[in-house]
């Protein structure tokens, strides 16, 4: 009994003390036409911190809805609306949080809506393990720089930090899928990493790229760079496989001709990670993964890449549009069985680094905390 008391002291006390405070948009606040996606790329927002969403009182609110409701800007009722202008939300549960302000057309047209991915808490010391890895190492991020070769033999695990450091304003950090990677196609500017060091948290399994997108530093200087990452298996901070998603494509209706499904997708959030079910009866059609083109025209790949098992599961495994159609007779062309969805990244890269002399005060507070703790112990043994 003592020791589960002593065990409940620490998990609270290590909450309290690691908890951070997120200004929603920072010095923009909670305003419309801000791109909050953007802004939360790079943190990591875990069990016990705090979001504030500041903003003019009556000009703004906050309600949290599910993912439909955000993507579809659906307004909860009245009464689940924080209006403060100062409001402050605990994340108390580990998983996929949506934000919305719902004032006229804000969420709608304005885009002011917010989504994160909240990691669960823990005491393990294996938050202070995760490696950090200066890519290019001194060399930094540049063209004309061989960063496979600079990634062989190193082992990059969830959790661990990639940070990219580079002269602000000549270069910039994309993170891409394997065909931008391949054909150095660069992303909205918004999505770009600037500041010059530029600090990214391996926060899910599996193949990452990026790449540079100024001028032709990706095509021609090949200032890309591609690894792999590993599940922190042994560690309670990995990243929670409990927070992925199990998807039927097309519910009730399975995998089949003449069902409209861009509107079974309308609604949903896909994540890296979240898996996609295509049940049918076998023999009767197959799933096809191709591209933009593949997916307009009804291209069949080769045969070999079909699925064919009437329960055929795929994993996404990286952001994106992903595209899929049935191959058999003109199932695709006249019968639309295709689908396509948006594959969102999880939210979870790279707080921003404590100073040494904080991090050491932080290293003290909670072993005077143990201490007491184990103090506690003590007299419960005695």
């Amino acid at each position: 009994m003592a020791h589960i008391i002593v065990i409940t002291i620490l998990a609270i006390l290590f909450t309290s003390i690691f908890a951070k405070e997120f200004i929603v948009g920072d010095d923009n606040g909670w305003t419309p036409y801000f791109n909050y996606q953007a802004w939360a790329k790079g943190k990591e927002f875990v069990i016990g911190d705090k979001l504030a969403f500041n903003y003019p009182v009556g000009a703004h609110n906050v309600f949290k809805v599910n993912g439909a409701g955000f993507q579809e800007c659906i307004k909860p009722p009245l009464s689940e609306a924080l209006t403060t202008g100062s409001d402050v939300i605990t994340l108390a549960t580990p998983g996929r949080k949506w934000y919305i302000c719902d004032v006229a057309k804000h969420c709608a047209v304005g885009n002011q809506k917010l989504i994160i991915t909240v990691l669960p808490q823990s005491t393990s010391p294996a938050y202070e393990s995760a490696m950090k890895f200066v890519v290019g190492d001194d060399n930094g991020w540049t063209p004309y720089f061989n960063y496979q070769a600079w990634a062989e033999g190193k082992k990059f695990v969830v959790r661990d930090k990639l940070v990219f450091n580079y002269p602000v304003g000549v270069h910039n950090v994309f993170k891409v899928n394997g065909t931008g990677f391949q054909e150095c196609i660069k992303p909205p500017l918004s999505e770009a990493l600037t500041t010059g060091s530029d600090v990214i948290t391996l926060a899910t399994p599996g193949r990452k790229w990026y790449i540079c997108g100024v001028a032709n530093h990706c095509a021609v200087g090949n200032q890309k760079l591609v690894i792999t990452v590993l599940p922190q298996s042994t560690s309670p901070m990995s990243a929670a496989p409990i927070l992925a998603t199990e998807f039927i494509v097309g519910d009730n209706d399975g995998w089949k001709t003449d069902v409209d499904y861009q509107a079974w997708a309308k609604g949903k959030m896909f994540m890296v990670g979240d898996t996609l079910v295509f049940k049918y009866e076998k023999g009767s059609h197959n799933v096809f993964k191709v591209n933009g083109t593949g997916f307009q025209q009804c291209i069949v790949p080769p045969p070999n890449e079909a699925l064919t098992s009437g329960n055929d599961v795929i994993t996404l495994k990286a952001g994106g549009l992903k595209w899929y159609i049935c191959g058999m007779g003109q199932h695709c062309e006249v019968g639309k069985q295709k689908l396509a969805i948006m594959v969102y990244d999880s939210m979870a890269p790279a707080p921003t680094p404590v100073p040494e002399k904080d991090s050491a005060t932080q290293g003290m507070v909670a072993y005077g905390l143990m201490a007491a703790a184990f103090g506690v112990l003590l007299i419960f043994t005695l």
